[in-house]
């Protein structure tokens, strides 16, 4: 069986400097993500570790996928799901990579995600 994992750290504050200094949400966020969390930062730092984790997992960087093709949403119950397009799922097929788990938390100023894909 072929598993990969990820994990990522962001400190909020520097999700909150990006977004002050003029950073453009639609760069990093699919419109979804962008609703869901309403502009909570602490929310929009976790959804961005998620994409760093997925990213790790899928053993590449921003250099080869769109952060926007990485799409962190909640199910129903509240968990986090992740959803892979363009040059995101094409890297995972290529990897052999189609199901997917993520978990996002944020405290103390920080968020950690970890994904694991098989």
């Amino acid at each position: 069986m072929n598993v990969s994992t990820g994990i990522d750290l962001v400190p909020v504050a520097r999700i909150a400097q990006y977004l002050a200094d003029g950073g453009d949400p639609a760069a990093i966020w699919a419109p979804s993500e962008l609703a869901e969390c309403d502009g909570d930062i602490a929310r929009l730092a976790g959804r961005w570790a998620a994409k760093e984790a997925v990213l790790k997992a899928l053993r590449c960087g921003l250099a080869t996928v769109v952060p926007t093709d990485v799409v962190v949403t909640g199910r129903d119950d509240g968990s986090p799901c992740v959803t892979l397009h363009g040059t995101a799922l094409l890297r995972a097929r290529s990897l052999g990579l189609d199901t997917w788990a993520i978990s996002i938390t944020h405290d103390a100023g920080l968020a950690v995600a970890t994904a694991v894909a098989a």
